[in-house]
């Protein structure tokens, strides 16, 4: 059962909130003090300073300015927010599930190194910000209940392997598109009265975007995507990986910009593009080689003769050598220190000259002679090793897993929320 839920009721809050928000920004917060309570969930009461702190939060986390208008218009989203996380805990809860000390500070710690905090600072720095004792802890808290809860639900969830066969199939056969780094808010809509609502939210959160807020800081604010956790890193996705809509909206993004709210038939999203690689080559092999390098020294006041027979070593040693442990010989017998095998390096990694030296050169086939500084060398392609850098079977079915699971614990949530006595009291 939920009571006093409107679009009118955000009107009454912007009108708390302006004269809430400013006082509470000027001076920090003591303790639960005669401001109020906000929200009632199953008789668990959200206050309003609760509230407060949590906007003063968003604001610090997103690199926000918050003003009196912009914390007006969060704070109806910020609220509903502070009542799911009430549910997930209650559910959590029910369940049995606890959340440790140890679950807090890997918490601390994840958002520490997130923001490129040293360890242990995390509360400093928001208090140094005004932000309450304490509220890290709140936000934290049902997070990580939450995750418990869909871990217990993950036997719920089976993927095939016909599912995962097709999405590789479809993965591959993008080969030659653009890869795309992309991050992602995502903002359901469990009610299509609710749409307008979520749209203007949509909207409101990436003008804050577009005035200077940090994504990541948004997306862990805000999305109710399992990538929220991540500041909403999808990571690299191949074209395949996307549903067609978000495809179409990140096709038309330069990397760093963000999208408009995009419609889906499960909510609004928010997208944004990090960077872009074309190309079979780039996109989708990584070649690694194992080189063997003969040098041989050669000084400026070396005579020439010396040079000549230095030279002439190396030449034989082409004419001759067929693998890299006949490189290794001729090395042992000059007593050459700076031969020696290389492995695993990047073609991208090599020197200009050496680089030019081994495109096309078959393997267990000796290099042209190259003059370097110091001396002379030659080189061999040992082995050739082409890793595909396509998503493993693994990787496809932990990702389906996660897409199902987000799909799952919304489901829940809304079951919750029906299921729940909400008395939203500003």
């Amino acid at each position: 059962m939920i009571s006093n839920i409107s679009i009118s009721t955000s009107v009454k809050i912007c009108a708390v909130m302006i004269a809430v928000t400013l006082s509470m920004m000027v001076a920090p917060v003591r303790a639960q003090s005669p401001v109020g309570v906000a929200a009632v969930v199953n008789d668990d009461p959200i206050s309003v300073i609760d509230l407060v702190e949590r906007i003063k939060l968003v604001a610090v986390s997103s690199n926000i300015e918050m003003t009196p208008q912009r914390s007006n218009e969060m704070a109806p989203q910020i609220l509903q927010q502070l009542i799911n996380e009430k549910l997930q805990l209650q559910e959590a809860e029910r369940r049995g599930i606890e959340v440790t000390d140890e679950d807090i500070a890997r918490g601390k710690s994840m958002i520490e190194q997130n923001a490129g905090l040293p360890d242990g600072m995390l509360d400093r720095y928001l208090s140094q910000r005004q932000i309450a004792s304490g509220t890290i802890e709140n936000q934290i808290r049902p997070q990580v209940a939450w995750q418990k809860v869909l871990g217990s639900m993950r036997g719920e969830v089976q993927i095939s392997e016909a599912e995962i066969d097709d999405t590789l199939e479809r993965i591959i056969s993008n080969q030659n598109k653009p890869r795309n780094r992309v991050q992602e808010i995502f903002l359901p809509v469990d009610n299509p009265q609710d749409s307008t609502r979520v749209y203007q939210t949509a909207q409101e959160i990436r003008d804050a975007l577009n005035t200077g807020a940090d994504f990541a800081g948004l997306a862990r604010q805000f999305s109710a995507s399992a990538s929220a956790a991540n500041g909403g890193d999808l990571g690299w996705l191949y074209a395949g990986e996307m549903s067609a809509d978000l495809q179409q909206a990140v096709n038309q993004l330069q990397p760093g910009d963000v999208s408009a709210p995009v419609q889906t038939v499960r909510g609004y999203y928010i997208v944004k593009l990090l960077d872009r690689r074309v190309g079979d080559t780039d996109a989708v092999t990584d070649t690694r080689l194992d080189l063997y390098q003969l040098f041989v020294p050669i000084s400026g006041d070396m005579p020439q003769d010396q040079i000549d027979a230095k030279i002439a070593v190396l030449q034989n040693t082409r004419e001759t050598a067929n693998s890299c442990d006949a490189m290794a010989n001729v090395a042992v017998d000059l007593g050459s220190d700076l031969s020696g095998k290389m492995e695993g390096i990047s073609p991208d990694a090599l020197s200009g000259q050496i680089r030019q030296a081994v495109t096309n050169l078959d393997e267990g086939t000796p290099s042209n002679i190259i003059q370097v500084d110091g001396g002379a060398l030659m080189v061999m392609i040992c082995n050739i090793t082409e890793e595909s850098n396509l998503p493993s079977r693994q990787d496809i079915e932990n990702r389906l897993r996660l897409e199902r699971l987000d799909i799952l614990a919304r489901r829940k949530l809304r079951e919750l929320r029906r299921q729940a006595f909400i008395d939203i009291r500003i």
